[in-house]
């Protein structure tokens, strides 16, 4: 009895504690030479080695997510959305995936599926990150939503991204009327 508890309460530990690094951590340190590759713009010797690693590693959504990383480079637009669309297959909570995803969706001219995209990163960030809001307001405004376009370039300007602030001024012809909004 006395030798049975410790051991329970060890398994438990090991149970609860062993697995506290995610899929995508222990795979960028699985592939931190292609990712250094792709860094570095070495893009054809990252796109081969992240070519070779699906066919290793079928279920690794961070070897889809660089692969497509190195077609957006390539401007290959389709075969870059569908890397993304596999990345996000396998795991979901990859926000940079969703932002790429727009960003070949808007190359490819799909404005609306775009914005969804991007409504589905902004939320993924928490809605914190400057650039996709200041992205959702600008297809908004391509689509001819300008309240939404205005509100949405006014939170990013309060989030610090100065583009935001000239596309205020400049979109909106000056009629900045509580950029704290």
């Amino acid at each position: 009895m006395l030798i049975g508890i410790p051991f329970l309460i060890y398994i438990y530990l090991r149970i609860r504690l062993g697995n506290d690094i995610s899929d995508q951590e222990r795979d960028e340190a699985l592939f931190q030479e292609g990712i250094e590759l792709f860094n570095q713009e070495d893009c054809v010797k990252a796109f081969r080695y992240f070519d070779a690693q699906i066919i290793e590693y079928p279920k690794s959504a961070t070897a889809y997510f660089y692969r497509a990383k190195c077609h957006y480079y390539f401007e290959n637009w389709e075969a870059a959305l569908n890397d993304f669309e596999k990345t996000l297959r396998i795991d979901n909570s990859i926000a940079e995936a969703y932002l790429q995803k727009a960003n070949c969706l808007y190359m490819l001219e799909d404005y609306k599926t775009a914005l969804f995209e991007l409504k589905r990163a902004s939320r993924m960030f928490l809605g914190k990150n400057a650039d996709v809001i200041r992205f959702i307001a600008e297809l908004e405004f391509r689509s001819g939503d300008f309240e939404s376009a205005e509100k949405n370039l006014k939170i990013a300007s309060s989030l610090g991204d100065s583009q935001s602030t000239i596309l205020l001024q400049t979109l909106f012809l000056g009629n900045i009327r509580n950029i704290s909004k």
